[in-house]
């Protein structure tokens, strides 16, 4: 027993578990919540605690530097990852947060670079939790934002709205100076609601993008509250039988999205292009 906890836990040869992974990323996500991650990297404290946490959860002695090192790789994963993102050939699936692409361009990137198969055309876990950590996103910035967040949000490049805020809450000088302040204030106030007041038609573009997208949400949260209808899947995945794929392939797809309930659910979600995008990627992944 003993022998096997040294072999886990040993300084040189610690070895990070996925249940490991996911708690580290799950503390440090929250410590970045707390304030507890004032530049790039978070507090010693930060870590002390990660490694306490696994210790205690796992049975294995995990020391703060092991979660440093940790660290280092987890840069590693984020910076091929927005690599690829960024690279000409390559799409995007926010909802899925998946990097996608076509089976030629699959296949060209994994000849040259074979680890970059574990991010392409398949969910990338943690996604989330990886931007807080490792990325530029914090738990409190626009990266928590949902729908409703962004369609209540003003809009961006408003700072002489902070101005105005900030003196008609008193942060300037006492005395006269106080009563210039304000006296700028209300007037930086005005000239910014004159600058942004929408035309009628400009008014009704924004109302219909912010009905579109409270749509869109709906439609999502339907999607993943309800059953899943396998004959319907069926029916979508051998559609593809006109696109050239034999019916035998197609089989093989179907019988893995009915293993993989979040996974059907995706592709359910998905346009026609994006479908094809994923048969494509795990077809190849099965040659």
């Amino acid at each position: 027993m003993s022998k096997s906890k040294d072999k886990v836990g040993g300084s040189k040869q610690f070895r990070w578990l996925p249940p490991m992974h996911e708690m580290m990323l799950k503390i440090l996500a929250e410590e970045a919540g707390k304030c507890n991650k004032p530049s790039s990297t978070f507090r010693a404290d930060s870590f002390a605690l990660v490694a306490k946490e696994i210790t205690a959860q796992f049975g294995v002695e995990c020391h703060p530097s092991y979660v440093d090192n940790r660290m280092r790789t987890l840069r590693t994963m984020w910076s091929t990852i927005q690599t690829l993102r960024k690279k000409s050939g390559f799409g995007w699936d926010d909802n899925l947060k998946m990097i996608t692409c076509d089976a030629k361009t699959y296949q060209e990137e994994v000849m040259a670079h074979r680890k970059h198969a574990d991010y392409l055309n398949k969910k990338i876990d943690f996604y989330d939790e990886l931007a807080i950590v490792v990325g530029k996103d914090t738990a409190t910035g626009d990266f928590s934002k949902s729908y409703v967040d962004l369609e209540n949000e003003p809009d961006n490049g408003d700072s002489a709205e902070f101005v105005a805020d900030n003196v008609e809450e008193g942060e300037v000088e006492k005395g006269k100076n106080a009563v210039e302040s304000s006296t700028i204030g209300s007037g930086i106030s005005k000239s910014r609601k004159r600058a942004r007041a929408p035309s009628t038609g400009d008014d009704s573009v924004l109302t219909d993008l912010s009905d579109q997208l409270k749509d869109i949400a709906v439609a999502l949260k339907e999607i993943n509250r309800g059953p899943m209808d396998y004959t319907a899947l069926y029916n979508e995945v051998m559609a593809f039988t006109a696109e050239g794929y034999s019916e035998d392939m197609l089989a093989t797809a179907f019988d893995h999205l009915c293993e993989n309930e979040k996974t059907t659910r995706g592709f359910l979600t998905k346009n026609a292009r994006l479908r094809k995008l994923w048969i494509d990627g795990f077809l190849f992944s099965q040659l």
